[in-house]
């Protein structure tokens, strides 16, 4: 078996090494440990490996408390320390402005979890044959699992009694609140259910069931509350998955809209960031693609007493070019995709004089960051640890006109 030096992780958590000048990606290594490995995939300009034999070990690495650590194909970072996980996402914001001349010459700030250890409020997960799980990374083989680390307890509830809802094939969605109040949507080829209701209900606080989109039990929304505001979010609308986060994501945006600012707000969700930038601004425009979205953001405005916040249903990279209005600040939170030719565009052409950009993934927040360079600089970068344990990154940026 070959040996190797880790000598850093690349972008999605893997350890790099080299074999004659040929890069290697070893799963479950990190910087400064010496391994001995097994290739697993050999391609012409690179390998991926794993672990057969560790010789050295980091003095950051901690033992995993997940037994589904190995092979599951979500958290990649569980082997090493929180603080260095942190370090790893500056480092990686930090060599990939470097790497794109993107000048930014402040510290990045790192806004921790405080609770980096079940904190999600959604999961999706598989059941397959009757058995519950994930599936393991780069594959279609499920990885049975009894709870899921990340996950908030109540939605391990779910996952500890799922056999309760007589499944044998179907993509499993659980959410949850604030409250601990359960949302299950189940998507299966399976025309008729069996679900022991009775039962679910004395082991968690079910809200409601959707069944192939049609609801079978109770609601298909449940109402979240951050920072004293309520939000109605149905089963299908975006909602940020960790509450704490959220928590000081609000306060950053409430924090950096200027007094009687015009606001437009691109990919809004149930209106979360344009009702908290609200309370600060003269008018604030919000479009987003989900109906379900739309109608709560409608509701979500009237149940928190904003009355200068107007929706729009559209797909934001077809409607765009058809909003005739003059606004001053911008705020976006795209889908991992990030912008669009056209909005970028639009962005161009309209020259808000600043923009809030809330990104999940930092190589097309780097993207269009360079399409702005010449005519924005960056004022703040913030990476809030949404994802813990993961390679995934949220980033917090604003922008003002130079």
């Amino acid at each position: 078996m070959p040996k190797v030096l880790i000598e850093k992780l690349d972008d999605f958590g893997r350890g790099l090494a080299h074999i004659n000048n040929k890069i290697i990606f070893v799963t479950n290594a990190l910087p400064k440990e010496e391994v001995e490995i097994k290739i697993i995939n050999d391609k012409k300009s690179f390998s991926e490996a794993k672990v057969t034999k560790y010789l050295k070990l980091s003095k950051n690495r901690v033992e995993s408390i997940c037994p589904y650590f190995e092979t599951c194909g979500g958290c990649n970072l569980l082997n090493l320390n929180y603080e260095n996980n942190l370090m790893f996402k500056q480092n990686k914001i930090k060599n990939l402005l470097k790497k794109n001349k993107i000048n930014y010459d402040k510290e990045i700030e790192i806004i921790k979890n405080d609770n980096p250890l079940y904190y999600r409020n959604k999961v999706s997960l598989k059941i397959e044959n009757g058995k519950l799980g994930y599936y393991e990374k780069n594959s279609h083989r499920l990885i049975k699992i009894k709870e899921c680390i990340i996950a908030k307890h109540s939605i391990n509830e779910v996952i500890k009694n799922y056999k309760l809802l007589n499944l044998e094939n179907a993509k499993l969605t659980i959410r949850s609140n604030y409250n601990d109040e359960i949302l299950i949507i189940i998507k299966t080829n399976e025309k008729e259910y069996n679900i022991e209701l009775a039962k679910l209900k004395e082991k968690v606080r079910l809200v409601g069931i959707i069944y192939n989109n049609v609801t079978i039990y109770g609601e298909n929304f449940f109402y979240e509350r951050i920072n004293g505001k309520l939000f109605k979010v149905s089963y299908n609308s975006f909602f940020q998955i960790n509450e704490c986060i959220t928590s000081k994501l609000f306060d950053l945006i409430k924090n950096n809209i200027d007094k009687d600012s015009t606001i437009l707000d691109l990919y809004s969700g149930v209106g979360t960031l344009g009702i908290v930038a609200s309370s600060k601004s003269k008018e604030v425009y919000s479009i987003e693609i989900i109906k379900n979205a739309v109608l709560n953001g409608i509701l979500n405005a009237k149940l928190n007493k904003v009355n200068n916040i107007k929706f729009m249903l559209g797909d934001v990279s077809k409607l765009i070019n058809k909003v005739n209005l003059e606004f001053d600040t911008l705020i976006i939170d795209p889908p991992r995709k990030g912008l669009d030719k056209k909005t970028r565009e639009y962005i161009l052409k309209k020259l808000p004089t600043k923009i809030i950009y809330v990104s999940c993934d930092p190589n097309t927040l780097i993207r269009d960051l360079k399409e702005f360079e010449s005519i924005y600089k960056i004022d703040d970068f913030k990476i809030m640890d949404m994802f813990s344990y993961t390679y995934h990154v949220e980033s917090f940026c604003v922008l003002k006109r130079k």
